[in-house]
């Protein structure tokens, strides 16, 4: 297995319906978060990754207005991390609920907080639990024995969030390591070139088979952010929104250009709901000066 998850913050990019996005950058570096209150749902797998990395945003509202707030971040009943309100106070655990969490110093209501950890499986005592809340080490189990896909037959990551008391962005997965300073940034375009219909309001709409739209990255302007060697280690193309009218044509591939060269990548039905969003993401390892040579988009297609 081999994979990797970057959500910016759209409820739409789980695999459960209901969830709800938010906008705001007061909530999230991305300026979307969101909240999902569907218990033990959130992500669907095509299998248990032998180790787990995850990066994510929490905007944690005060627990005195936080009613009934809970989280729980889990793989296959294994709970990463959890939290919740209790007597105005919040509570939160890592490690199946083994292990409380500090939060005296390392906490911050009405702010985002940045939660890093990796989890490896193991029944010989050779697994890892690790997490680091706002750059501090809360959590560093070692040489320990557990198992995430015991009480799970459907192959699931968690995402949960009871109420929009606790919003979730900045949201990385993969089965190989993310580091504590990886994060979700939106690329800026500089130009967009298409065979599809400008809708005149930001939109495209295409009304035939292989047809394109791809856009250019403004590394200038990145480039003020950010330094010429800094690392993009994945691509997640969005489409938002991304909707059929009819059955036909119905289905998006992601595209890649660079010189002459056309990559095709994931291929994705969209759906009916004017609301819907596609993502394809895909691991990548290039410096931010490189997006400069290359185009990125979508076919249509049957």
């Amino acid at each position: 297995m081999a994979f990797k998850y970057i959500n910016p913050g759209y409820a739409e990019l789980l695999s459960v319906r209901g969830g709800t996005t938010v906008s705001g950058e007061q909530y999230s570096k991305t300026g979307v978060s969101f909240w999902q209150p569907t218990s033990d749902k959130g992500l669907t797998i095509s299998e248990f990754p032998a180790e787990l990395y995850g990066k994510l945003d929490l905007y944690f509202k005060a627990p005195e207005n936080a009613d009934r707030a809970k989280l729980t971040l889990a793989i296959g009943g294994y709970i990463i991390f959890s939290a919740e309100t209790s007597r105005s106070k919040w509570r939160m655990k890592g490690n199946n609920n083994n292990d409380i969490i500090p939060t005296s110093d390392s906490f911050r209501v009405n702010a985002i907080n940045t939660l890093w950890f990796q989890v490896k499986p193991s029944q010989n005592h050779d697994g890892i639990f690790r997490a680091i809340l706002n750059e501090r080490e809360v959590c560093n189990k070692q040489d320990c024995s557990f198992w995430y896909a015991y009480s799970s037959s459907e192959k699931t990551i968690t995402v949960y969030s009871r109420t929009e008391d606790i919003l979730i962005s900045n949201f990385i997965l993969s089965d190989e390591e993310v580091s504590p300073r990886e994060q979700v940034i939106m690329l800026p375009v500089q130009a967009t070139q298409t065979n599809m219909t400008d809708c005149g309001d930001g939109s495209y709409e295409a009304t035939a088979a292989n047809q394109e739209i791809l856009q250019t990255v403004d590394v200038a302007t990145l480039l003020t952010q950010y330094d010429t060697d800094s690392r993009v280690t994945g691509i997640s193309l969005l489409g938002n929104p991304a909707y059929r009218t009819a059955e036909g044509l119905c289905a998006l591939t992601a595209i890649e250009k660079s010189g002459g060269n056309v990559t095709t990548y994931g291929r994705h039905i969209a759906e009916q709901n004017p609301t819907s969003i596609v993502m394809d993401g895909r691991k990548t390892s290039l410096r931010i000066s490189e997006l400069s040579e290359r185009q990125f988009g979508w076919r249509a297609g049957t």
